[in-house]
């Protein structure tokens, strides 16, 4: 298997956290625009400021997809604190410069940086877990803090929260677009989890957002997609007392794939809450025939986790290989984040991060969300695909995700997260090394594209909103569905002017 690892890691990707490298924020064109005195905005902060010809910026500008270098910002502040974050919003209102907010920089859009003002929140990064209460125990965790950090602040004590895999990922980002991940299922999704949050508005005032306290906020940041209502700079989340796992990985032969995608579905999303499984089908290029492997989490012994495996080989025939082990809580979330055997400083980005070592990576990707079961024409589609990679080349598949469990027993509108039905997530991704050919980095899109549009009759139309997509069609329903309608007119409260401005923020509610 070439590419299961980093197609492991972009499962669980947070959302997009910020405007647009495009133009315009609803300010911009208000009045003619000052020229911005940097020096004067370096003073006020506390943080840093990172200038084009600064020593840092060529490093400072970068996302986690090297496709998004060419974009250049006027400015990176490093924000240290929320009234850092005020004062950039203030400063870029005054002289009518675009903003995003840039948390772990990983939007498939682009949409953490602009040719504007980015404002960096990774400084704030702090992870504390408040002291035992009647009501449990709370994590308080900035929002620049990477999940890989997130995790080992908190198992450290004890506890953790349900999120998801990838390492790099901020926080802020995966929370407020969702959040799914291995322990989802029985845990709910990490923005179910959020029990409060600080967040910097369009008029530059710091506000809390809670059940009590503008409770509207509070609703739209848990699952409204990120950069869209203001910058949060803190949450605080519930948080669960861990325990040791069972980690499972299966593969089969390129034969059985026809049997072994129904039965996946008919395994995974109806199993005890306490299973979580994904399901590769990719290309493998240089070998004969395309890849599969079934990977899971069982909150439980490793007795428990082979029972339930067998309950798909039943259906599905048995595997080619399979693996069962036992793991500390922590030790399994570095294995699902590929980073078994690294430290906790070496789960970072390489050049981003003092004594980090993973790579940067160009990821191509699309989404669905499967509410119902595929038709045998459904899973003939889903495999052709992968069939017609395999004699191109180059990397490529799908990647599904187990929902149901505790992800479905809350209510449509009870949060912004509107999708509480789902059997599973579909991600289609094509990953490559930083440098790849730009015409192999076309040839997956094309790819891509293709398969997508024959797999629109089975699909529900639905789509992630932190697999955010540029190219989505009918992407503002796709994302929020019924719950569009009360995004927009929190939207229009809190961001009158449409500050937080990219190709797919929430739009302002229609002029009366």
């Amino acid at each position: 298997m070439l590419q299961l690892g980093a197609m492991g890691a972009v499962a669980a990707v947070g959302a997009a956290y910020g405007p647009s490298t495009g133009a315009g924020s609803g300010f911009a064109a208000a009045a003619p625009r000052p020229k911005p005195n940097w020096a004067k905005l370096a003073h006020q902060l506390s943080g840093r400021l990172s200038l084009p010809g600064s020593p840092g910026y060529p490093i400072d500008l970068e996302l986690y997809n090297p496709l998004f270098d060419t974009v250049h910002p006027a400015a990176i502040a490093f924000c240290a604190s929320a009234t850092d974050v005020a004062r950039c919003i203030t400063f870029a209102r005054d002289t009518a410069l675009p903003i995003t907010a840039r948390s772990g920089g990983h939007s498939y859009g682009g949409y953490s940086t602009t040719a504007g003002l980015v404002i960096d929140v990774s400084l704030m990064s702090r992870v504390t877990l408040a002291a035992a209460a009647r009501a449990g125990r709370v994590a308080t965790v900035g929002a620049g803090a990477r999940l890989i950090d997130v995790y080992s602040g908190l198992e450290q004590q004890g506890f953790s929260i349900p999120a998801g895999s990838c390492p790099t990922v901020g926080i802020a980002g995966l929370a407020l677009g969702g959040g799914i991940g291995v322990m989802d299922r029985l845990r709910g999704l990490t923005s179910d989890n959020i029990v409060g949050l600080e967040i910097v508005t369009a008029a530059g005032e710091i506000v809390t957002a809670d059940a009590a306290n503008n409770a509207d906020l509070y609703w739209a940041c848990r699952g409204g997609g990120g950069g869209n209502f203001g910058v949060v700079t803190e949450f605080r989340f519930s948080t669960f007392p861990v325990t040791e796992t069972a980690l499972f990985f299966a593969t089969w032969p390129w034969e059985a794939a026809r049997q072994l995608l129904p039965a996946w579905l008919a395994w995974a999303p109806q199993g005890p809450d306490e299973l979580w499984s994904n399901c590769v089908f990719e290309a493998d290029p240089g070998a004969a025939n395309p890849y599969i492997q079934v990977a899971g989490v069982w909150a439980g012994s490793g007795a428990g986790a082979q029972a339930q495996l067998n309950k798909l080989i039943a259906v599905a025939g048995p595997p080619s290989s399979q693996e069962i082990g036992q793991n500390a809580f922590e030790d399994a979330m570095y294995i699902e984040a590929g980073c078994r055997g690294l430290s906790e400083t070496a789960c970072h980005l390489s050049g981003q991060y003092p004594g980090g070592t993973l790579p940067r990576t160009i990821t191509v990707a699309k989404s669905d969300i499967l509410n119902d079961h595929l038709s045998d024409a459904g899973v003939e589609a889903v495999l052709a695909g992968i069939e017609r990679r395999q004699p191109e080349g180059g990397p490529g598949g799908i990647v599904l995700d187990s929902w149901g469990g505790a992800i479905n027993r809350v209510a449509p509108g009870a949060t912004a997260f509107e999708h509480r039905k789902a059997l599973a997530s579909a991600q289609y991704a094509a990953v490559f090394s930083q440098g790849a050919p730009p015409e192999d980095i076309e040839g997956a899109r094309n790819w891509m594209s293709h398969w997508y549009a024959t797999l629109r009759p089975y699909m529900s139309g639905e789509a992630y909103q932190n697999y955010i997509d540029p190219k989505l069609a009918n992407w503002e329903h796709a994302y929020y569905g019924a719950n569009l309608t009360r995004l927009r007119q929190v939207k229009g409260k809190w961001d009158p002017d449409d500050v937080f401005h990219f190709a797919q923020s929430i739009p302002l509610p229609a002029k009366k």
